[in-house]
């Protein structure tokens, strides 16, 4: 249950004044916003913001009118070098979208693995690692999509990192576009072969259940 117990006085009172002038959320579902987005005070409170004018989903659906898709999964954070890794999509595993099903068909990534790809914050803001410095890394397995991040050394990457860490966010998301799809024998959509792959990002709803993210020194223990 989240808690303002923490928040210094001026931003509680920021958050107050916040949610008197709007009736899109509540006092507490701002101090969720807040507490769960890294960064300073300042852009966690310009974060709180731009929810409530519509900023973050009038950006969200400007990239889905442009045929860029959202997907989420879960994640968790490494003990080493702020390393988060895991799938950030399973193949086969049928998810409800909303109006309709769909799964990842095997193989669906063997186009995209060398674009250049982001790792940013609910698909928003400056990039903590990037596949074209090697911070990212991409693969493709019978499983699904595999990814491994070394967040960047900054307060935002820090900020992530411990959130991670305390459970605070477990959950990814991937963007992309689709180059080809089908229906299957139970009519659910399979992304078949992927167009293009933008970013992975923490984000705090999952989609995908089944993708997940194991923390490196976890499963060495586990194997030991």
């Amino acid at each position: 249950m989240t808690t303002d117990n923490h928040l210094p006085n001026y931003v509680k009172r920021t958050l107050h004044n916040v949610s008197r002038r709007t009736d899109k959320a509540t006092y507490m579902q701002l101090v969720a916003i807040y507490t769960n987005t890294p960064g300073t005070d300042k852009e966690r409170i310009s974060e709180v913001r731009n929810f409530i004018s519509g900023v973050a989903e009038r950006k969200s659906q400007k990239a889905e009118a442009n045929g860029v898709q959202f997907r989420k999964a879960e994640m968790r954070a490494n003990d080493d070098e702020m390393v988060v890794e895991g799938y950030a999509a399973v193949f086969d595993s049928v998810t409800d979208i909303g109006p309709f099903q769909e799964r990842i068909a095997q193989g669906a990534f063997s186009d995209v693995l060398d674009d250049d790809v982001r790792l940013l914050i609910n698909h928003d803001g400056v990039p903590l690692a990037r596949t074209s410095n090697g911070t990212l890394e991409l693969s493709q397995d019978d499983t699904g999509l595999f990814y491994r991040a070394s967040l960047s050394n900054t307060q935002a990457g820090k900020d992530l990192y411990e959130m991670i860490k305390r459970g605070d966010i477990d959950q990814s998301s991937f963007a992309f576009t689709i180059k080809e799809e089908s229906r299957d024998a139970d009519d659910v959509r399979v992304i078949d072969k992927v167009g293009r792959l933008l970013d992975v990002s923490p984000v705090t709803y999952p989609a995908y259940q089944a993708a997940s993210v194991y923390a490196r020194a976890e499963e060495k223990k586990e194997n030991d």
